[in-house]
């Protein structure tokens, strides 16, 4: 899984003893269930330096840019399935059905808490 792996390169890259905790930012329009994600992540951190690690998940609305001017979120809840986002997608201003998307589809791993050697 890319999260652990950028989270344990990360803490080995800076000489961790332990990652205390992860901050996430999962889009809303990933479609990923928060509470699988943190139960594969605690699954696959255990006897590592990520053991016992803090996860928060911050969620990202999702954000549309239009032609019509419009920027700002969209109710993700209209968006059920990656259907309903491929087929429905429209401007809240306008009704356009192509505004742009900048953001709610990221996964990003936005701080690591770490704890360092002392004698080091």
């Amino acid at each position: 899984m890319e999260i652990y792996e950028v989270v344990l390169k990360t803490a080995m890259k800076n000489d961790a003893t332990k990652v205390i905790s992860v901050d996430l930012e999962l889009g809303e329009l990933t479609h990923i269930n928060p509470e699988q994600l943190v139960f594969c992540l605690e699954s696959i951190a255990k006897g590592s330096l990520m053991e016992d690690a803090t996860l928060n998940l911050i969620g990202i609305p999702p954000k549309v840019k239009c032609k019509c001017g419009y920027e700002g979120v969209l109710d993700a809840k209209r968006y059920h399935t990656i259907s309903d986002l491929a087929f429905n997608l429209s401007c809240p201003g306008c009704g356009n059905p192509v505004p742009e998307l900048t953001s709610g589809k990221e996964i990003n791993v936005r701080n690591i808490k770490i704890e360092l050697d002392e004698d080091v």
